[in-house]
């Protein structure tokens, strides 16, 4: 979880209300460390950040020796894939009762280090996930995803929560047919042909892990969770229009990781980082081994992982409720006619150029009042948006995916 140390500083003069553009005043260039390690057998993935001011972007900490050990002298190698992540070169999983280190060299030879850590409570389950009809607190009509879980063990207590959610998307404005450039110099010639792009339908996932969904057990007789909300959806999210699916992620976490990122939300939010009390740094459980007055930001944790997925259709969920309108704004308004060569200028086609450009599809072909297809403008189009759902997701059906 990337996180940035600001310190702000705010006035108001003569009552005078301005807008507030905030802005770093000091600020510590710091090492970022994310590293959740589960027990699922599976590439790892630690990245690797620095802290930033305000006003710029963040910086990826690449070119680092990156590596797991264990207390069998097991090491675990990272590769860097992409700037600043870093991919398990073997798959693995962590083992219970075994003791983990997080070890990192960067490129300027400064060396860091986690402090031993051990997976937590691997027992727990999540034994359903749901939705209920409801109102937020802001009024809106929508669903809640609700989780349920048990730990026989009673041992896990803690756990945090991430979802992927995929939606189907069917094209509102495809067409039967698309358009093939025959000559793309004079005369332009244009046809069109049956379309086999499978373009029609569909599925778009999405990973949510930026946002902290926390809970315990710690009050209940039993290590058990029933009906825990971790997700809210609008009636009107274009996402549940068809048909939806979410597969919960539950993870179980020690006390200390707990702990460590309840808090670092809390100072994290934009309340307390305006409000006069700063929050200053915060310590997880990494260290410099080159100089022990460095800080590092971020935590180094292992988890035990349970999933579980769930379905719905708009229709089962609001079966009186008219069916939402096409997330792409696709209505008979986005369909024009291209011509096939610029009356101003006939050595332009303005449907090829839009076609090579792949920013148009077939949606019919153009005719006049008795039936006889007109040769310019030869079709009706739509943007790609509406009329190939490629440009939205894969048509390659998910295998976990039910109709």
């Amino acid at each position: 979880m990337k996180r940035s140390i600001f310190i702000f500083f705010c006035f108001i003069l003569n009552g005078c209300i301005e807008e507030f553009v905030p802005a770093t005043i000091t600020f510590e260039d710091l090492l970022v460390v994310e590293a959740t390690i589960t027990d699922e057998f599976k590439s790892q993935e630690i990245k690797l950040s620095r802290t930033f001011p305000f006003e710029e972007q963040s910086t990826s900490e690449s070119m680092a020796d990156v590596r797991i050990v264990d207390d069998m002298q097991n090491v675990y190698l990272f590769n860097e894939t992409d700037p600043g992540k870093y991919i398990s070169s073997t798959m693995f999983s962590i083992e219970p009762n075994r003791n983990y280190t997080l070890k990192i060299n960067t490129k300027d030879n400064k060396s860091y280090s986690s402090s031993s850590a051990k997976l937590p409570s691997n027992t727990a389950q999540v034994t359903g996930v749901s939705y209920a009809q409801t109102t937020n607190s802001d009024g809106v009509e929508g669903i809640d995803i609700l989780v349920d879980s048990f730990d026989p063990s009673g041992n896990a207590r803690y756990y945090r929560y991430q979802f992927e959610e995929t939606d189907r998307v069917t094209a509102g404005s495809w067409g039967p047919q698309e358009i093939i450039i025959v000559s793309d110099v004079p005369p332009f010639a244009v046809t069109a042909i049956p379309n086999t792009r499978n373009n029609r339908i569909c599925y778009r996932t999405t990973i949510t892990s930026d946002v902290l969904i926390q809970t315990q057990t710690n009050n209940f007789t039993e290590d058990r969770i029933t009906k825990f909300p971790v997700k809210f959806i609008s009636k009107t999210n274009s996402l549940i229009r068809d048909r939806y699916s979410i597969l919960v992620k539950q993870h179980v976490q020690s006390l200390e990781a707990f702990t460590y990122y309840k808090v670092l939300d809390e100072l994290s939010s934009s309340e307390s980082l305006l409000s006069q009390n700063q929050p200053g740094f915060f310590e997880g459980n990494i260290f410099s081994e080159t100089d022990s007055n460095e800080k590092v930001l971020g935590y180094f944790e292992l988890t035990s992982v349970s999933t579980n997925r769930m379905f719905l259709n708009y229709k089962d969920v609001f079966p009186s409720a008219a069916q939402l309108s096409n997330f792409a704004n696709c209505g008979i308004g986005s369909r024009f006619k291209p011509a096939l060569v610029d009356p101003e200028n006939p050595n332009f086609s303005p449907l090829i150029d839009l076609v090579q450009r792949n920013l148009i599809v077939f949606y019919s072909r153009n005719e006049d009042f008795f039936g006889e297809f007109i040769e310019d403008p030869p079709f009706t189009v739509v943007p790609r948006r509406c009329g190939d759902c490629t440009f939205w997701g894969t048509n390659v059906k998910p295998d976990f995916w039910i109709d």
